[in-house]
């Protein structure tokens, strides 16, 4: 039961995934509060948010910001999710949103100028996979921010004893995007870590 729950949080679905959509809803406010603040968002920006879950970040930044959003998520229910709470967004073309892995997905080199997660990267198996293709699409000084719990934080919660969450530490993560040739990496902690750097 414990891994299903897991796996729920790693990709929602179906009854016990609706469940998981109005924790997320609710218990991700805060983050994505601050993370809109510091994004730095400057008009006509191309901003990517990977694993949107059901579209509150997306949701403020096209409400507060005159730039073009992209988003991936390879929940289906979030999917759906997202389109609802985005719809005037979507028809007003400022906002384009992807279903699929973000890791199979194309997206043109340099196209973004700024490229954010919130507690995605403990799915990641192998996170300079990831931070490599991140890179690749951002634009020369493009902006990565990452938001993610602390592993004593996580290690808390039964349902994440398992292998589905990798419990990375801040200097781990710090140390490769610092070898992938990130500069400028800045990070802080309130209630999970914030972590800024630039191409």
């Amino acid at each position: 039961m414990l891994s299903f729950i897991g796996n729920q949080f790693r990709k929602p679905r179906g009854f016990w995934g609706r469940i998981i959509f109005f924790s997320m809803k609710k218990n991700n406010r805060f983050a994505y509060n601050k993370i809109v603040q510091e994004l730095e968002i400057k008009q006509n920006d191309r901003v990517l948010e990977i694993g949107f879950g059901p579209g509150i970040g997306i949701n403020m930044i096209c409400k507060n910001f005159n730039c073009s959003v992209t988003g991936i998520d390879f929940s289906e229910l979030m999917f759906r999710e997202a389109q609802l709470r985005n719809k005037r967004h979507i028809e007003n073309h400022k906002l384009v949103l992807n279903f699929g892995d973000y890791l199979d997905f194309k997206f043109p080199v340099e196209s973004f100028d700024k490229i954010f997660f919130i507690n995605v990267i403990y799915f990641w198996n192998n996170i300079e996979k990831p931070f490599i293709k991140i890179k690749d699409e951002l634009k020369q000084n493009g902006m990565l921010y990452i938001f993610m719990a602390h592993p004593t934080d996580l290690k808390k919660l039964k349902f994440t004893k398992d292998d589905i969450f990798n419990k990375y530490t801040i200097d781990y993560v710090c140390d490769k995007l610092k070898n992938l040739g990130f500069e400028n990496i800045d990070y802080k902690f309130d209630n999970g870590y914030y972590i800024k750097c630039n191409k």
